[in-house]
């Protein structure tokens, strides 16, 4: 079974085509109707002759499972990808992903150290391919930006699944899609100096091209969902007007607010979500 898996993906690993990553793109997206999933983009570096053979026996979330592996069983957190937790918008929908791919499947199993909760940081493939690069592509998970060997592909992967809506892309995937016209106009995830003595040396610009919005209720969060910013209540961001949003402590005002949470961001890289109330993603911003 095993050795049968390992031939597929061989081959599958040797037909790639590439994906151009379009640019950002603003609020008041269409709500993606249903269709095709997102383009075919580059795959994955070959699998790995070190590659395990599991059989997974519990799938957890949208990113991780339990293993059985050498006898033991083993939590497994799939390496280069976030999917939405259970009790988030989509989060459901990621666990159902998942499980799709990997009820009851045996796997091959490529560990990379374990994370800070204890559970195995591991590439997974079934007989159709790489898994964290299947849920990208479906929209059920986004890309880390980590480097790793087929990182490339997987940003490749988060863009195609962007531009198409796929999934928790999708305009309308948590709810009525928003008309604003508001999106992410640039950041700076690295500041200057030691990033505790200069919190506010980081900052995401949000820009409105459309009419006056109101932005109680949205949100920005980096790509790990730890850290996350409200706008005021009752904040109005003007036509035209652009917000610097920084992370470090300061007064409010109309054309900066200030999360008083920093540093948030990751230096060697990090994406910045922008949700309106319903938790639908309106733009990202990666680095």
């Amino acid at each position: 079974m095993f050795y049968r898996i390992a031939v597929v993906l061989a081959a599958a690993a040797t037909a790639a085509c590439t994906a151009t990553p379009p640019a950002s793109t603003p609020g008041g997206r269409e709500p993606a109707p249903p269709g095709p999933e997102a383009p075919a983009v580059e795959a994955p570096v070959p699998l790995p002759a070190q590659a395990l053979a599991a059989r997974v026996t519990a799938v957890l979330d949208g990113d991780s499972l339990e293993v059985e592996l050498g006898g033991t069983v083993q939590e497994v957190r799939i390496r280069g990808i976030n999917a939405p937790e259970r009790d988030e918008c989509w989060g459901e929908e990621a666990r159902a992903a998942a499980t799709a791919l990997l009820d009851d499947a045996e796997i091959l199993l490529l560990a990379d150290g374990r994370d800070q909760y204890g559970r195995l940081l591991a590439d997974l493939w079934t007989g159709e391919g790489s898994v964290g690069l299947t849920l990208i592509r479906q929209g059920a998970a986004l890309a880390l930006t980590v480097d790793f060997d087929g990182a490339a592909p997987y940003r490749a992967a988060e863009d195609a699944a962007f531009a198409a809506g796929s999934g928790l892309w999708a305009a309308d995937a948590c709810g009525p899609a928003t008309d604003a016209m508001v999106a992410i106009a640039r950041a700076r995830f690295d500041a200057p100096g030691p990033d505790d003595e200069n919190p506010n040396g980081e900052w995401v610009v949000v820009a409105n091209a459309g009419p006056p919005v109101e932005l109680t209720g949205w949100l920005l969060r980096d790509e790990s969902s730890v850290h996350r910013f409200e706008f005021p209540e009752g904040f109005l961001l003007g036509e035209g007007a652009e917000v610097d949003v920084y992370s470090g402590c300061g007064t409010d005002r109309p054309e900066a607010l200030f999360w008083c949470e920093g540093p948030v961001w990751s230096n060697s890289g990090d994406s910045a979500l922008l949700l309106d109330p319903h938790g639908n993603v309106v733009d990202r911003f990666r680095s």
